[in-house]
């Protein structure tokens, strides 16, 4: 009987990979990947243990996340990380679904924070709650935002490496320029829609006051805002998901905020994708908008390139509700099971070491991701860069402010594509005038759906109570 279970099991989680590769494919968020890495490794040094590491940061933070690797291979002699971009997170996680037990396979894997379900059902880590266990590792220094993000019944699955949460941007220029109150640090939905009005009319509609990307993470990062988790069972968390929570009164109420400026024409659209992406901090940058919303990450670039000054503050919140804070985004480190223990011992050896004060104070700095670990504050490459900058604390600040709760926990499901893409959909009837209530029930069927198909075939191995 055992034999048997193991056999269904593992013909079941061969369908699962394949699954998940062919859902990322479906929902358009990758390519094939490519068979080909681009570049060349450094040479692994004699008696060393070489640590494959596949991450997803390219351009600026492709450089400080290896400078963060070469000061761990400089630092001990052991061991040796080998650094390897593997594309987006879609790409990447279509190529370690599709090289699974392989000798390709990494030992290290950056995973973005919406693929944790995926991973429990893939089933090749090693828990980072066994080496926190063994070392006796101070999670109390890592903040608790960050560790429940990456946590299901109180084991961390994954580290947290690059975090963000997202946060409102505005043009403290404009608003000085137009006698425009500075926003608070907690605005109400009112507060942000009075001020971008004044700015469209102030400036007789040469600057635009607001925008919102259609973008799914922003809307549940609103929601969230509110307590509502964005499915059942604790946010996936206390039990599989069976059901989205997406046609709640509390989404409903915040597109109807963002239909209200619509009609009142101090609202932008940019439309979705990258390309929105891009052309709403292009509009931020030259001064033809003055609020939008955004992973704090995006802080960075804004540093780089704003010729004024800039405020940032907490996601705004409905008036009359008390702000329960956001959920964390961005990737996690997975640790690869079919590896063996040496090659464990070497990648848990390097994550902890990316998630000691000086890396992640660095790596703040250098890419604008939170700094995970609460000491970081206390280096000094950090705290003179927030003494320069204070608005580099504000995405801290809120996460320490907020309700530890299961909407702030963030969602664990598998189908967190399959959502993405059909609240995307109902973003853009509701932005083109469409009902909110119809567009937001049909997406949230559309989600059920796609949840009962996955857990029709896959529920044994996505559950993490068996």
């Amino acid at each position: 009987m055992t034999i048997m279970i193991q056999t269904l099991f593992k013909g079941r989680r061969i369908f699962f990979v394949s699954l998940v590769a062919s859902l990322l494919m479906i929902c358009g968020l990758l390519q094939l990947p490519s068979v080909v890495q681009a570049g060349k490794s450094v040479p692994v040094p004699a008696g060393r243990t070489e640590i494959t590491f596949w991450h997803a940061m390219n351009g600026p933070n492709e450089k400080v996340l290896q400078k963060i690797v070469a000061q761990f291979n400089q630092k001990q002699h052991k061991y040796w990380v080998t650094p390897i971009y593997e594309g987006s997170y879609g790409l990447l996680q279509s190529k370690y679904t599709n090289t699974l037990h392989s000798n390709v396979t990494p030992a290290l894997v950056q995973i973005d924070q919406g693929n944790g379900a995926a991973m429990i059902g893939i089933d090749n880590y090693v828990p980072m709650q066994k080496f926190i266990d063994r070392d006796h590792f101070d999670t109390n220094q890592i903040y608790p935002s960050a560790m429940r993000a990456y946590s299901i019944k109180g084991q961390l699955l994954s580290m947290p490496f690059n975090s963000s949460t997202a946060v409102l941007y505005y043009n403290k220029d404009l608003f000085k320029k137009y006698g425009i109150k500075p926003l608070s640090q907690s605005p109400t939905y009112s507060e942000v829609r009075t001020a971008a009005q004044q700015l469209t009319q102030k400036s007789h509609q040469e600057v635009k006051g607001i925008t919102l990307q259609i973008y799914d993470w922003l809307a549940n990062e609103l929601v969230a805002n509110q307590n509502v988790s964005v499915v059942d069972h604790g946010n996936g968390r206390e039990a599989v998901a069976t059901k989205s929570n997406m046609n709640t009164p509390e989404m409903r109420r915040t597109f109807q905020w963002v239909q209200q400026m619509i009609k009142d024409g101090s609202f932008q659209n940019y439309g979705t994708g990258s390309s929105a992406s891009a052309n709403q901090m292009a509009g931020f940058l030259s001064q033809k908008l003055g609020i939008f919303m955004q992973s704090s990450a995006a802080m960075s670039s804004i540093n780089k390139s704003a010729k004024f000054h800039y405020g940032v503050c907490y996601m705004p919140h409905p008036d009359g509700v008390k702000a329960n804070g956001v959920a964390i985004g961005g990737a996690s480190l997975w640790i690869t099971k079919e590896k063996d223990k040496a090659i464990q011992e070497g990648a848990w050896q390097f994550v902890k070491y990316a998630a000691s004060p000086v890396a992640q104070a660095q790596w703040q700095v250098g890419t604008g991701y939170i700094a995970n670990n609460k000491r970081s504050l206390q280096v000094p490459v950090l705290a003179k860069a927030i003494a320069k900058n204070p608005n580099l604390k504000v995405p801290v600040d809120q996460l320490l402010g907020a309700q530890q709760n299961a909407a702030s926990a963030g969602p664990f499901y598998a189908n967190v594509a399959d959502a993405a893409r059909y609240l995307q959909i109902a973003e853009q009837q509701i932005y083109a005038g469409g009902n909110i209530a119809t567009a937001l029930a049909t997406a949230q069927k559309q989600t059920n759906q796609a949840i009962a198909q996955t857990n029709q075939t896959s529920y044994d191995l996505l559950n993490f109570n068996r």
